[in-house]
């Protein structure tokens, strides 16, 4: 979503109630595509837009609470300057709920971090940073073969771009707990792919 995009049918704040539930980052993307007015372009988009600032302002190995309220604020503000189609809701408040969405994914963001290319400068648009060419990255045999075993090639480079990158960062994945592996599969493929294929994609995963 390029950040000088025109901001148009102004959402106003859900009810307090709603907006918390949505905070937690369990109303699934679904319902929060609908509350925020977004098709699964524009949800993509934003999100793929703010990651980067993210990446660039918090430390994201760690969880939301723990960070400093100058690198938040900071973070808000440059998320605001540069993607100003979060204006078109009141207070901002898509930026606080995709922020704590994307932390409920916390172990993705970590994975990103590590292969990402160099940090966002003040100069720079999100909707100018791209992410690296599988070609241009360590050989993910291993999850290619997997994703081939169960017809779902066409899912490489979401999972690559997520993090795994190479056979080791793909072994380690296997190795995780089940609620990790959750949690990274529907953060690499939301807004790609649908829930059955998620649930396939799991099921796969747990059978490895």
């Amino acid at each position: 979503m390029p950040s000088g995009e025109r901001v148009t049918a102004f959402v106003r704040k859900p009810p307090a109630a709603l907006l918390s539930y949505l905070c937690t980052g369990k109303a699934g993307v679904t319902r929060m595509r609908g509350l925020m007015n977004l098709n699964k372009k524009q949800w993509t988009s934003l999100r793929e837009g703010i990651k980067p600032l993210v990446l660039k302002y918090l430390d994201v190995e760690k969880p939301l609470a723990h960070q400093s309220e100058a690198d938040l604020l900071g973070l808000k503000k440059k998320s605001l300057e540069k993607i100003t189609f979060f204006n078109k809701y009141e207070d901002n408040w898509a930026f606080d709920v995709l922020l704590r969405f994307l932390f409920t994914h916390r172990y993705a963001l970590a994975q990103a971090k590590q292969w990402s290319p160099s940090p966002l400068s003040d100069t720079e648009e999100p909707s100018q940073v791209r992410a690296t060419r599988p070609s241009a990255v360590p050989s993910a045999g291993m999850l290619h073969q997997f994703l081939r075993s169960i017809k779902a090639s066409h899912f490489l480079f979401c999972f690559m771009r997520a993090g795994l990158s190479d056979d080791l960062s793909f072994t380690e994945f296997i190795a995780s707990p089940f609620t990790v592996k959750k949690s990274f599969v529907e953060a690499a493929l939301q807004g790609t792919a649908s829930d059955d294929e998620i649930r396939a994609v799991l099921a796969a995963v747990l059978r490895y």
